[in-house]
């Protein structure tokens, strides 16, 4: 059977339209506006590559002859995906040991029973992967290494399809890692290929997630419902291994320049206590040696007085002495 790859990737992210859109000259031409989903439809391989790969009103998969619409994501798939991509690309930047793919890329999985086209939401490429994608491709020729899903519960066979029969083709496909992540929590698994080829749940450790082909790089559960913001994640130990190490390195770099300028500023306040210290030292010895000054003149001052006084005192004795003296001679 032979197999068509299409050569240039569309960016499509079904995320807001209503009714199918009108991309080309075809479609306007045959007035299709309103023709319906071909979910469910047997179609060869060659006919899903030529005419529903790359559909522009629909997102299709092929499962063993039957076309597969994807689901219409939710607003909480949008802000998930956004949120968890932001992480992986910080991670990837950190340590560039893979790719991010985030458009609807597929890959071919051929098992015993069955062959499929999927195009998972998120997947990444290990740069140890033998098979690494040409930049004009827009399938992928090997099989990804994680492959992230975003399920949605609005009908029943979309849950069926992430959690029974992706997750049998992602494991017999041998995808290393695959994610399951569902707005209401009760879906959302993450999944490991363990060396006998089965896929086990990597368990939360206190709520956190440990990929085991991604070295380093961790995830709290809660986080994806919650979505905090990066600058908040970079004061978590969970993440601040990886998240923003620019910005990290900035903000140390700016708090060292703060602490060396606070330490300039405590040396001179200290200097300057030093200095005011010192002043008043001396001027508390010129005001001893003032006051030590002041005490001998008031000594001498004293001291003045008290020969003024003593003096006077001799003169009035000479006088009264003189007195005696006279009267006595008045007396013979």
């Amino acid at each position: 059977m032979r197999t068509y790859v299409p050569l240039i990737a569309k960016n499509r992210t079904y995320s807001s339209y209503v009714t199918p859109r009108q991309t080309n000259a075809k479609n306007s031409q045959s007035n299709n506006a309103n023709q319906p989903s071909k979910d469910g439809l047997f179609v060869d391989e060659s006919t899903y590559w030529d005419v529903y790969y790359e559909d522009d009103d629909f997102n299709y998969e092929w499962n063993n002859g039957i076309l597969e619409e994807k689901e219409m994501p939710t607003f909480f798939s949008e802000l998930c995906s956004k949120w968890f991509r932001e992480i992986i690309d910080q991670y990837l930047k950190a340590f560039p040991i893979a790719r991010l793919i985030t458009f609807d890329i597929g890959f071919t999985i051929n098992l015993s029973n069955k062959k499929a086209i999927r195009k998972p939401d998120h997947t990444l490429i290990l740069k140890s992967n033998p098979i690494q994608p040409d930049i004009l491709d827009c399938s992928y020729k090997g099989i990804y290494d994680v492959c992230i899903e975003f399920l949605s519960e609005t009908q029943k066979k979309y849950v069926l399809r992430d959690t029974v029969d992706k997750k049998r083709e992602y494991r017999g496909a041998k995808v290393k890692e695959y994610y399951i992540i569902d707005a209401n929590k009760k879906h959302t698994v993450f999944y490991r290929l363990n060396q006998k080829g089965n896929y086990i749940k990597i368990k939360p450790d206190n709520g956190i997630i440990r990929s085991t082909i991604l070295p380093g790089f961790q995830f709290r559960v809660e986080d994806l419902y919650q979505q905090p913001d990066m600058k908040e994640l970079i004061k978590d130990d969970i993440y601040k291994s990886y998240i923003l190490l620019d910005y990290q390195n900035q903000c140390k770099q700016t708090e060292q320049e703060r602490k060396a300028k606070e330490k300039e500023r405590k040396a001179k306040e200290k200097e300057r206590k030093a200095k005011e210290k010192e002043r008043k030292a001396k001027e508390k010895e010129r005001k001893a040696k003032e006051k030590e000054q002041k005490h001998k003149e008031d000594a001498l001052k004293k001291l003045h007085q008290m020969e003024i006084i003593k003096e006077k005192e001799r003169k009035e004795k000479e006088a009264a002495l003189e007195e005696v003296a006279r009267l006595k001679k008045l007396l013979k």
